[in-house]
């Protein structure tokens, strides 16, 4: 077994974030043995990439696995959820509760029965969770527990009910009516329902951003109910883009110079972190990690034949390039105060100063 396939010690903590180019998805380890997964993205092979990880560990994800998240629907964040949901079988599925009202859920089956095009939203990943979902269900709402297990507590600091109610107002513009063109179900900016992780294992705490922009951290940073302290590890939000950040949460809900990690994110020609963001992000710590270099991101696309290209605008079908890899930024530790985190890059996860070198 080589050193990256070693699984963590039991008291040794662990958060690895895969990224590969269109998609994100962390383990974490909390201690003894116990794992927690949030969202889902696929690997070369069209397996969850966490799965494929836990595997290639020996860690046996029926047994091991205590928790999955899913953050949000977006494709980036929940292709092969359903897979992982019952490869883990005994695991505690969460995701925002706004998600599981008779609304939503109405809409999901809407879409379904109307033909919703694979290649198109992950609201087709949720229904396939809900459908076949037999696992204990718990749902994430501002500032509330939503697992705990020894040492260790899960918080999700969102969606507020603001945010609940705003959302629910939008669904009724994702169905098509009657006569009209199919049309991939478009994402909402800003993203309302994203659920952020407050994550306390003894004295370490982890703040996982998901894809939460600019108005969500400021209804966060003024809650009154959210746990305190401050974070050593800090998931960037929404890929790094300048949408999603407040400086405000890097001075009041992190330490000096915390451990941050990014999964950067391509959809056409758009890359994210850009240069500007990549140099926001590292005036707030020098300890920045990315999943992929930009190469990795900005490799020019195989050209179809014109006529090839006219079918598909013709056909109404989207198509995204989705570059697969293994790469992934790890980070362990030993349980306790006195100890630091160590930085495993895996594959060609790179230094966030080296992202566009």
């Amino acid at each position: 077994m080589t050193a990256t396939n070693l699984p963590p010690a039991n008291g040794e903590l662990e958060i690895t974030l895969f990224g590969p180019g269109y998609g994100e998805s962390i383990a974490l380890h909390i201690g003894d043995g116990s794992w927690v997964l949030v969202d889902s993205c696929l690997g070369p092979a069209g397996e969850p990439r966490a799965l494929q990880y836990l595997t290639d560990l020996g860690v046996d994800p029926a047994r091991d696995v205590r928790l999955i998240v899913a953050t949000h629907w977006h494709d980036d964040h929940i292709r092969g959820m359903a897979k992982l949901v019952t490869a883990c079988g005994n695991a505690v599925f969460c995701c925002a509760s706004v998600l599981r009202t008779r609304e939503f859920l109405g809409m999901v089956g809407a879409l379904e029965h109307r033909g919703l095009s694979s290649t198109g939203s992950g609201v087709r990943e949720l229904y396939k969770v809900f459908k076949s979902l037999k696992a204990t269900t718990t749902f994430a709402i501002a500032s509330r527990i939503i697992y705990a297990e020894g040492a260790c507590q899960v918080w999700s600091l969102s969606p507020n009910d603001k945010e609940f109610v705003s959302f629910l107002s939008e669904l009724s513009s994702l169905i098509p009516g009657q006569g009209e063109t199919r049309r991939r179900i478009s994402s909402f900016t800003p993203n309302r329902i994203s659920v952020v992780l407050w994550i306390n294992i003894g004295d370490v705490v982890l703040l996982l951003g998901s894809d939460m922009e600019k108005p969500g951290w400021v209804d966060i940073l003024h809650s009154t109910t959210r746990p305190r302290g401050k974070a050593s590890v800090f998931k960037v939000p929404h890929h790094g883009s300048g949408n999603a950040d407040d400086p405000r949460v890097w001075q009041n809900m992190l330490e000096t110079g915390p451990w941050a990690v990014v999964a950067p994110w391509r959809l056409g020609g758009r890359v994210l972190p850009n240069r500007r963001d990549v140099r926001r992000i590292l005036s707030f710590t020098a300890n920045a990690y990315s999943t992929v270099p930009s190469s990795q991101l900005t490799s020019s696309p195989t050209r179809r034949h014109r006529m090839v290209d006219k079918t598909i605008r013709e056909s109404g079908i989207q198509l995204r390039s989705m570059p697969m890899s293994q790469d992934a930024v790890r980070l362990r530790r030993a349980a306790g105060n006195q100890t630091q985190w160590r930085v495993e890059l895996l594959g060609s996860a790179c230094a966030l100063k080296d992202f566009a070198a």
